[in-house]
């Protein structure tokens, strides 16, 4: 029973981490990342008045960094909801 009601924790954990979106930016707003609870990119935003797109190494490295800080920011609210939830449910590492 006990862990029946763990599945369904998780199973609804799931879903709910489906639907958090993260949102990092990089070089002051150049490039804006939004990632989802499925660590999938959702949205790529660059802004041409602070970008020189000619410079496409900074591009690069500007979009390695908001993605890079999205995934980090995901992992966090991720590991805080899991914590959160499932912490009671008597999980071995929860």
């Amino acid at each position: 029973l006990e862990n029946m009601k763990a599945i369904n924790e998780v199973r609804k954990l799931q879903k709910e981490l489906k639907k958090v979106e993260v949102e990092a930016d990089a070089g002051n707003g150049a490039v804006i990342i939004i990632m989802n609870g499925e660590q999938k990119v959702s949205s790529v935003k660059l802004d041409p008045d602070k970008l020189d797109m000619k410079d496409i190494p900074r591009l690069e490295k500007l979009i390695e960094s908001a993605v890079n800080q999205a995934n980090s920011t995901l992992q966090r609210e991720v590991a805080e909801r899991m914590k959160g939830k499932m912490g009671g449910l008597g999980l071995p590492g929860l």
